[in-house]
């Protein structure tokens, strides 16, 4: 059963990124399931690996647009993807360094402020994309 289900609520009506979102709510919840089912580091390693990567992609695409469009929130927005990836280093340097686990803490984090992003920060850019030409 997944951790975190993708709904109509977080649509941001761009379909390049309600995908890219779609697919990041998949990696939390292959992180969800490695990290249930107690799987090898090398495992947990490569999925916080490809969730910083996929992470890095994303925020690219979505600023670039955003720079494109001329859209007035794009520094909030910038800084908050920098925050995210931190975490997600930080996280990911904790775990290799001390060999400790990724914690549930750490994953309800990485969860909620997905979440939080998407319905506070993103939202807002949907409406001022489409009336861009973007959709």
């Amino acid at each position: 059963m997944p951790h975190f289900n993708w709904d109509s609520t977080y649509s941001v009506k761009v379909k390049q990124f309600d995908d890219d979102h779609q697919e990041l709510f998949r990696i939390i919840n292959s992180l969800h399931d490695t990290l249930m089912a107690r799987r090898g580091q090398e495992v947990l390693q490569n999925v916080l690996d490809e969730l910083l990567r996929y992470s890095e992609k994303h925020f690219a695409g979505e600023e670039a647009v955003m720079r494109s469009a001329g859209y007035p929130k794009l520094a909030a927005q910038i800084e908050q993807h920098r925050r995210f990836t931190a975490k997600i280093k930080e996280l990911s340097a904790t775990y290799q360094e001390a060999s400790l686990g990724i914690t549930v803490d750490a994953l309800d984090f990485l969860t909620e402020w997905l979440k939080k992003h998407i319905l506070a920060m993103d939202i807002q850019y949907g409406d001022f994309l489409n009336a861009k030409g973007f959709a």
